[in-house]
């Protein structure tokens, strides 16, 4: 990296770090209105990422109107800009602060999965808020080493990373990503990924709304080959609060870990992935180029 990146990362890294704090402390009202403007503002600029957001909804509901679509659309935006606040936000927020506005449904699962001491494989997708999920399961005892590709900016790569790690989660750069996951689970410990981005080196092509699209299927196979359970987690937002929902373990038959059956665990996973989606449309991030063969 020349001096002219080094200078320019770190005035994009000051300029993140500014807005964030300044979103950081406002407070629920007007603070969600004002990330859903914020949103909205930043889709109508950013043309090409709307126009790729309606054609993925388009071909995922095709019984939809084109203005239910379009507005669907908006609010994928305004979501995202909820996120971006709250995501500030819990750069400042405390543990009680925290377990008093964020409530969280099933962690019994979690605690029954963690007890067969093979480790847990958490797995979600880029849904309400994904950064979310991860803190209310370290703060109920339960810290999570995350999968995370790594930020071409390295200032704003470790500022993330540090905030991650306030609750007690670990960050697992993807390029390390198998083997220290092994390492993990093999200790009985916890670990996450979001698995809904576009995987070509070693991923597989399941069906996604219908459409082929490439997926890890690492989980899978660190699932079947190390008996660790699979458990989903996501969250949604629903009258203005934000709750996090952990799922029971995937029923996975106990074999070997053949391309075949990871492909049917990976599909098994996607199906209850765009099961929640389906039931919040606009808090997924249809912006991604997810289909892109």
């Amino acid at each position: 990296m020349g001096a002219g990146d080094r200078i320019r990362f770190f005035i994009e890294y000051v300029g993140l770090r500014i807005l964030a704090t300044t979103l950081g402390r406002i407070p629920p009202f007007p603070g969600m209105a004002m990330g859903r403007g914020m949103g909205r503002v930043v889709g109508f600029l950013a043309r090409g990422r709307t126009r790729l957001a309606e054609q993925n909804m388009a071909a995922a509901f095709p019984n939809e109107k084109t203005d239910t679509l379009r507005a669907w659309v908006r609010g994928v935006w305004s979501e995202l800009g909820v996120s971006v606040w709250e995501f500030a936000r819990l750069g400042r927020m405390s543990r009680a602060t925290f377990e008093k506005e964020v409530p969280v449904v099933g962690i019994e699962n979690l605690r029954a999965a963690h007890a067969q001491g093979k480790g847990v494989i958490l797995f979600t997708g880029h849904l309400g808020n994904w950064e979310y999920a991860s803190w209310a399961t370290a703060l109920a005892g339960f810290p999570v080493a995350a999968i995370a590709r790594r930020m071409k900016n390295p200032f704003v790569n470790d500022w993330i990373t540090a905030l991650r790690r306030r609750s007690g989660n670990e960050v697992l750069m993807h390029k390390n990503a198998v083997r220290e996951s092994v390492r993990r689970l093999s200790a009985g410990q916890v670990v996450g990924l979001l698995f809904d981005q576009r995987i070509t080196a070693g991923g597989l092509q399941v069906p996604f709304f219908g459409r082929p699209a490439h997926t890890t299927g690492m989980a899978a196979l660190l699932a079947l080959r190390l008996g660790s359970p699979l458990v989903p987690v996501h969250s949604w937002r629903e009258n203005g609060r934000l709750t996090v929902e952990i799922g029971p373990s995937l029923s996975v038959d106990p074999g070997p870990s053949t391309p075949d059956r990871i492909e049917a665990v990976t599909r098994q996973m996607t199906e209850i992935l765009e099961g929640w989606i389906r039931q919040h449309p606009t808090q997924w991030l249809w912006i991604h180029d997810r289909w892109r063969p």
